[in-house]
């Protein structure tokens, strides 16, 4: 998401789905970054007539859903949208004993109790609730018109949410809204499985690039992309409900293991930071402020994020802090790793201050896994290969100039 709306209808040229050389995969530019915008996002247009929405890119939720205006319940959303998802009733009229239903509540199994699949105010219609890290969304499924390009309309099923539940803190710290999710996770009614099951892409591959500094975006890939081959780390891929995994990992920082056992480690797009247990955050805190010595001088009054030190004077901007931070590292079995450098878990505040953009998942209910967020897949090509059951990733430059 931009910072301000201005500067999102600033990039809509930009945003606008690239078309491929055959029908085998489709290519969007993103929006947004890391830091200050926190988010990575593309441009669809939905609904009759046409509407251009901002959808923040999701690997970590299945469901595709837009903030929207209920014709009989309204909508209870979140602060700042300024646009709604106005469907007809008619569009609503996903009924409870359709197949699309039935995979959305097997694509949810953390919330079976709050997951009906018909109530009796809305007998004809398919509920859902889905959870993240930052609150939750209430809906119903609704079928309507997506154009993938120009002249490629489709009708797909997506999510009329219309009660957002947020947290407190309300959001991830300096996110802006975008008007929904998009759903690229594994399950069955996932974006690349619909479009999969339509035949507008032949192979179920996802692939994102997202840029590092402010305001470069990157692209996401959905289908048979050839991306370049050439040193991708690959992983086999361990069904961890609708999350991508490549298992358990350890936690090493300058080359020492922070944390006595291995964790679930889940690639989440929908998170802006990285997020590690209090068992392994803790233990990482301590041990990066002893290696910062000196030169970790607290920065109190930065509201930024919750852990940050003041930029030395002899350091100009994060690609000058490899002396001072060192690299994180994910290790996983069969000796594959996953290097995490200073630049990719550091943020420069708008106070001048290094903040540590690795947060307590204890915080927000997070005690068992990992989740690897945007700051650290940054200029970094991840692929999801849902036909091959792998995954991998590869430091490259994310620019849209590669394109």
């Amino acid at each position: 998401m931009a910072a301000t709306w201005s500067s999102i209808i600033g990039l809509i040229l930009l945003l606008l789905p690239l078309a491929p050389s055959s029908s085998s995969y489709i290519m969007y530019r993103l929006g947004g970054d890391v830091f200050p915008t926190g988010r990575f996002f593309v441009r669809m247009k939905i609904g009759e007539p046409l509407t251009a929405y901002y959808l923040d890119i999701d690997t970590g939720s299945n469901v595709t859903w837009l903030e929207c205006y209920h014709p009989v319940h309204g909508c209870h959303c979140s602060p700042g949208v300024n646009q709604l998802y106005r469907p007809a009733l008619g569009n609503l009229r996903v009924e409870c004993k359709d197949p699309f239903c039935d995979a959305l509540h097997a694509d949810l199994p953390d919330l079976p109790d709050t997951n009906p699949q018909c109530t009796r105010e809305d007998p004809h219609q398919c509920h859902y609730k889905v959870e993240y890290v930052d609150g939750t969304s209430d809906g119903v499924l609704s079928n309507d018109t997506v154009s993938l390009a120009e002249g490629n309309n489709r009708p797909m099923v997506f999510g009329c949410g219309y009660n957002q539940r947020p947290r407190n803190p309300s959001q991830e710290p300096n996110q802006k809204p975008v008007h929904g999710i998009l759903g690229l996770g594994n399950g069955i009614v996932g974006f690349a499985a619909q479009l999969k099951k339509q035949q507008v892409i032949t192979k179920n591959v996802i692939g994102h690039c997202l840029g590092y500094g402010r305001n470069v975006g990157g692209y996401l890939f959905i289908g048979d992309y050839k991306f370049p081959p050439n040193g991708i780390t690959w992983a086999p891929m361990i069904k961890y409900e609708p999350f991508y995994s490549p298992g358990q990992a350890t936690v090493h920082l300058d080359g020492q293991q922070v944390y006595a056992t291995g964790m679930s480690a889940v690639f989440d797009s929908g998170a802006t930071y990285t997020y590690m247990p209090s068992q392994i955050y803790n233990p990482l805190l301590a041990k990066v402020v002893d290696l910062l010595g000196d030169a970790g001088k607290p920065a109190k009054d930065d509201p930024t994020l919750p852990r940050c030190w003041k930029k030395p004077e002899s350091i100009e901007s994060l690609d000058d802090v490899k002396n001072t931070f060192k690299t994180l590292e994910l290790r996983f079995g069969n000796n594959i790793v996953m290097k995490i450098p200073p630049i990719k878990y550091l943020i420069l505040s708008d106070y001048k201050n290094f903040c540590l953009g690795i947060l307590n998942g204890s915080d927000v209910g997070e005690n068992q896994r990992i989740i690897i967020g945007d700051i650290s897949m940054q200029d970094m090509l991840v692929v999801y290969d849902n036909e091959r059951g792998m995954m991998g990733w590869a430091n490259i430059p994310c620019t849209t100039s590669r394109l």
